[in-house]
């Protein structure tokens, strides 16, 4: 019987070393890229440090970066496929004023998720909300101006 729990114990130990290796690999693309864009960001002077990193995958694919550039300015960088989309911190909406747009025009009745993200080199936030009837809201404004580009829901 002392055997069994042995035998057991050992396959539960390969078995859960198994799952994290596995959860490490498939992360380890998403990692390469993310220091990548880092990288390119700096060598290219749009930042001189990162603060933030970050992953938008709506209908196109980017990362997204905050930091300071040389004068100290707050930035926030889209790269996307080596091409690089930077602006001031303060050309756009923050995140709160983004939140008060969406709360105001749509009555939201719990905010999911806000994120910077990019569709068609233009720099946007992506505000993913539940309505009153309980459906998912999607919803896609300007991040310099807040104008509405798309919404839909699910």
């Amino acid at each position: 019987m002392k055997k069994w729990f042995i035998i057991l114990g050992l396959g539960i130990v390969f078995l859960a070393l198994f799952f994290i290796s596995t959860y490490q690999s498939s992360l380890s693309p998403l990692n390469d890229d993310k220091k990548k864009a880092e990288e390119l960001a700096v060598k290219q002077g749009y930042i001189k440090t990162v603060a933030s990193t970050d992953y938008y995958h709506g209908k196109e694919q980017a990362i997204v970066l905050t930091g300071k550039d040389d004068a100290n300015n707050e930035i926030i960088a889209w790269v996307q496929d080596g091409n690089i989309i930077a602006r001031k911190k303060s050309e756009g909406l923050t995140k709160q004023e983004i939140i008060e747009k969406v709360t105001n025009e749509r009555e939201p009745k719990e905010i999911h998720k806000v994120k910077l993200g990019i569709e068609n080199k233009i720099p946007l936030w992506e505000v993913v909300y539940i309505d009153k009837q309980g459906r998912f809201n999607f919803y896609y404004a300007a991040f310099e101006n807040g104008e509405l580009l798309k919404r839909y829901s699910i």
